[in-house]
């Protein structure tokens, strides 16, 4: 996928600060282009602006004015509003008209730098997100990150075998998707893929599903049953969920590996087993051997190549490409298009832990265009126990200004060095509530306690006496 480097627009009328500002970001490493006036960047394409530095008191334009274009013209584009302004209505009202974040001067280097960094991880992966909208749908829909790479390095490696492969992983994390996809590049791609679900089918019917059974076998069969080895014949045969397997079903199937011919139920006549064998599990085959619910030799007959797939929560890049693949996958069943995302919500999607891993993003996708009345989705749109679960990525707020000594500290009331560490912890953890807390050494609740009692305090402490 292509990856655009972007620039930073500073919008400054005091050429002193636009100076510093543009010097402090080409520190870091961005592009910059500065704008004496408002008029200059209302008149050129957003589409390359990675962030906007706006300075609110501009001298031509009005820089809430330019604020609404921008917001208007890009809604996606992060603008970090400067101003010389401290009042809370302010830095509301900014807010609430599509700003990223406020900027009160003087500007701390440090500040303006952890700033831009998280305003350009958020368009960033906006743009991934909209990049992939006219990207062809593939039978894996996101390789993107370095672990899911791996996986496909490894599934071209076996291109032109007949190799048994496992496919490891946890559930929802596209494991038939992987087995359809090795078929498709396999020299039987011509031939039936054919897949089982041996968790999903009774102990006493598996015999008949795989190896079919003549008319008459037994009660019920009132005619011939072709099982999936036959049906898979010169193709490939999938039996996902094989730790689920039980033991008797297990020697039936290592000595049809081993023998490669295997009877229908109630049949006499052998029948020669050419299919490619794959299979997938979520549990541990290794434990599943030494604990005797697996049969070693069984396990040395499919688990020739076996193939690791990562959970989502460890390749976290790779969701907002599948956000943008199901949003245009299930376009058709919602009936409408459905083609944006706010950025809280995608914030909220990006930093959950997704335990269904693939399917469950495609489930909570699913659900949220069925909820949203627009074109694009909310946070409000959201399950609720997805937004709970992510409430703990809190925005940092700034870190203390003063830096308080050893001598210093004991002049500050009890409440004030608690809300000293709280806003430390919260800049080093990025807003991360769970990590924050850790180095506290309080629970998220206790965490979130504090925070709405200093939130109380302050606001008392703004009110007119």
């Amino acid at each position: 996928m292509l990856v655009r480097r972007g620039v930073v627009a500073v919008v400054d009328d005091d050429p002193v600060l636009r100076t510093f500002l543009a010097l402090w970001l080409r520190q870091a490493g961005y592009e910059v282009e500065e704008h004496t006036q408002g008029a200059s960047l209302r008149q050129r394409s957003t589409e390359d602006l990675l962030v906007v530095c706006l300075d609110l008191g501009l001298g031509d334009i009005p820089g809430f004015d330019v604020l609404d274009h921008l917001h208007k013209a890009d809604p996606d584009l992060p603008v970090v509003v400067v101003s010389a302004q401290s009042e809370v209505e302010t830095a509301v009202a900014a807010m609430q008209r599509g700003a990223y974040d406020y900027l009160v001067k003087p500007l701390e280097q440090s500040r303006v730098i952890h700033t831009l960094r998280r305003a350009r991880e958020r368009r960033e992966l906006f743009w991934q997100l909209h990049d992939l909208q006219g990207a062809q749908a593939s039978l894996i829909p996101v390789a993107e990150s370095s672990a899911m790479r791996d996986v496909m390095r490894q599934i071209d490696q076996i291109r032109g075998s007949d190799v048994p492969v496992c496919i490891l992983g946890e559930s929802g994390t596209g494991k038939e998707l992987v087995a359809r996809t090795i078929h498709q590049q396999s020299r039987r791609r011509n031939s039936p893929f054919v897949a089982i679900n041996c968790a999903s089918i009774p102990e006493s019917l598996q015999e008949s599903e795989l190896f079919g059974h003549e008319k008459g076998a037994f009660t019920g069969a009132v005619e011939l049953h072709r099982g999936r080895f036959e049906q898979a014949d010169g193709g490939t045969l999938f039996l996902d969920e094989v730790g689920e397997m039980p033991p008797s079903m297990q020697a039936k199937l290592l000595r049809v590996l081993q023998e490669r011919v295997f009877r229908r139920v109630g049949g006499a006549r052998e029948l020669a087993m050419n299919a490619r064998i794959l299979c997938a599990t979520n549990r541990n085959l290794h434990a599943e051997v030494d604990a005797g619910r697996f049969r070693a030799d069984l396990f040395f007959r499919l688990v020739v190549y076996p193939i690791q797939l990562p959970p989502l929560r460890a390749r976290r890049e790779d969701i907002p490409h599948l956000i943008g693949h199901f949003l245009r996958r299930l376009g058709k069943d919602v009936g409408r298009s459905v083609n944006r995302i706010t950025p809280d919500a995608l914030d909220c999607l990006v930093h959950y832990d997704w335990p269904g891993n693939v399917r469950e993003v495609e489930n909570v996708i699913h659900r949220a265009m069925l909820a949203c009345r627009g074109d694009q989705i909310t946070r409000a749109e959201l399950p609720t126990e997805l937004r709970d679960a992510t409430a703990g990525h809190l925005p940092v707020s700034e870190p203390p200004s003063v830096a308080h000594s050893p001598s210093t500290l004991p002049t500050l009331r009890l409440d004030e060095l608690e809300e000293l560490a709280i806003q430390i912890s919260l800049a080093q953890a990025e807003g991360d509530a769970k990590v924050a807390a850790q180095l506290l050494g309080i629970s998220r609740a206790t965490l979130y306690r504090r925070l709405a009692v200093m939130k109380h305090v302050t606001a008392a402490s703004k009110k007119p006496t």
